[in-house]
């Protein structure tokens, strides 16, 4: 009942949202913006997705197997993209990274590993598309006039500082002291076996920046998903406020507010979009647009979950 209404509440906001926007929108104009979208810019888009999917599973995979893991790149791949099609699908945006943790489980026996290995995805994905952002804020005065991008700044010291953290065996054992005293059992014995697993990076660095450089093209490719929508509807904007502004719309659709963040990214595009004299229609459709090329190359995902076959390896 729980879930369901919470469901409701999420499917709520989105539709609210979009209505604000088709409100504010010409209805007319809007419509045909979309309908005579570029399939060429369109298709390229998709595209886009599917390689930066393509990554995201090297990534994923390579820090699977610093975990010890006996998986192969082909069965990262299924359950990378398995993944991907739950958080962009269906309901919620991390349904996909708890099915990922619980196959690994299924094939290898081993859940923290998994667990580890996609909390340091996540991680690694998030501190690159920061550091995109704030070095074209840095870099491009136009884009400083958008003030929202600022947000990333507080956000990317904050990842700093956990990843020390998590790297630190006298910080981590003080968390997990302190979790002990204030958590259930259960939960206090679960993150200090998820602390113990995400301190094996710790003698990993040369990995970790290695893996580093994977998701800037992973997060260079989602930019570049919305730069192929925008030039599929007419928006004449240069590729850097697309990485400035898009990690910023990524971020705030990632909160729980909403299906798929579908709704909330849209506003933030049109308010960051509009800062540099791009219509609401335009940057509306734009974003709409980039939204489906990602929901066509998921499909993929969806396809593989219905044909997987989970083998338990020896």
């Amino acid at each position: 009942m729980k879930r369901a209404l919470s469901s409701i509440l999420k499917l709520s906001v989105s539709v609210l949202l979009l209505y604000y926007l088709l409100h504010n929108a010409q209805l007319d104009e809007f419509s045909d913006i979309v309908t005579t979208a570029s399939a060429l810019y369109l298709g390229a888009a998709v595209l886009f997705f599917v390689l930066s999917n393509g990554l995201g599973a090297l990534q994923w995979h390579v820090l699977l197997r610093a975990q010890q893991l006996p998986i192969r790149f082909r069965q990262s791949l299924v359950l990378y993209w398995i993944g991907v099609f739950f958080n962009n699908v269906l309901l919620g945006n991390i349904g996909g990274d708890a099915l990922r943790i619980y196959d690994i489980r299924r094939l290898t026996g081993e859940g923290t590993g998994g667990a580890a290995a996609t909390f340091m995805d996540r991680f690694i994905g998030l501190f690159s598309t920061c550091t995109l952002a704030l070095v074209a804020y840095l870099a491009v005065p136009q884009v400083r006039e958008a003030k929202p991008v600022m947000m990333l700044f507080p956000i990317w010291l904050a990842l700093i500082g956990l990843l020390c953290m998590g790297l630190s065996q006298h910080v981590g054992w003080f968390i997990e002291r302190l979790a002990r005293r204030l958590l259930p059992e259960p939960v206090a014995k679960l993150l200090g076996d998820l602390r113990l697993r995400i301190v094996v990076y710790r003698h990993r660095l040369g990995l970790l920046l290695a893996v580093w450089l994977v998701p800037l093209g992973v997060q260079a490719c989602r930019i570049l998903v919305y730069w192929m929508a925008g030039l599929a509807v007419g928006m004449e904007v240069s590729l850097v406020f697309y990485i400035a502004f898009q990690p910023v719309a990524a971020i705030v659709a990632a909160l729980p507010i909403s299906i798929g963040g579908l709704g909330v990214r849209e506003n933030v595009l049109v308010e960051l979009f509009g800062h540099v004299g791009t219509p609401s229609s335009l940057a509306f459709a734009m974003s709409l647009l980039g939204y489906a090329a990602g929901i066509v190359a998921s499909l993929l995902g969806g396809i593989a979950f219905v044909l997987r076959r989970i083998e338990r390896q020896a």
